[in-house]
């Protein structure tokens, strides 16, 4: 009988390993079925395609001379120039358009008119000027239409039925000046988001 009872207890210490020891639970690792949505830390935003974004990563603070912009990440920027400080190009399905900064001598009035210049305007199709605030600061708004006579990239125009929008805030020691420039159709629909961009410039005090 002493024997038969310990043999049980040796057989029972083998199946167990550990005196006391019972089956630890199997951690499992969820898995996201196939089409269900992405999971999200607190705080991260996903765009309104569903594409996951890393905070608030749909615009990107670029700073140029005296001046600070939001600009969205899907606008294409192009290599650097001595003629301008940025330039990008914006997809549009009605046709690319191309946006400059940069600052330049000359004074606000002569630029303005010099972009007035690089277009052939029908007789109603006058050039628009406004005022905008930018930062607090007076700017001016340009809006000229007609055929851009000027080269945009390798295409050497003249481009029939484009339009342009520009904006000159005076920075010092040089204003600084955004100029877009594209199809008309493309410009019309992209112009609040452009009056957008504008408005989030800020100045260096």
């Amino acid at each position: 009988m002493m024997v038969r009872w310990l043999v049980a207890i040796v057989l029972g210490s083998l199946s167990c390993g550990i005196p006391g020891c019972a089956e630890k639970p199997v951690a499992r690792v969820p898995v996201r079925p196939a089409g269900a949505p992405p999971v999200r830390a607190a705080g991260q935003k996903v765009a309104e395609d569903g594409d996951e974004r890393i905070g608030d990563s749909t615009t990107q603070l670029r700073q140029l001379t005296g001046i600070r912009f939001d600009v969205p990440v899907d606008w294409n920027e192009q290599p650097k120039s001595e003629f301008y400080e940025a330039k990008y190009v914006i997809p549009s399905d009605e046709g690319e358009m191309v946006l400059t900064l940069t600052t330049m001598g000359g004074g606000i009035d002569a630029n303005l008119q010099r972009w007035v210049g690089q277009f052939q305007q029908d007789p109603d199709e006058r050039p628009r000027r406004e005022t905008l605030r930018i930062d607090g600061t007076k700017s001016e708004w340009l809006d000229v239409r007609g055929t851009f006579r000027s080269q945009v990239g390798t295409s050497p125009g003249p481009h029939e039925n484009w339009r342009l929008l520009g904006v000159a805030i005076p920075t010092r020691p040089r204003p600084f000046l955004l100029k877009l420039v594209g199809p008309r159709v493309a410009v019309s629909e992209f112009e609040a988001e452009f009056r957008k961009f504008a408005r989030s410039a800020q100045l260096d005090r």
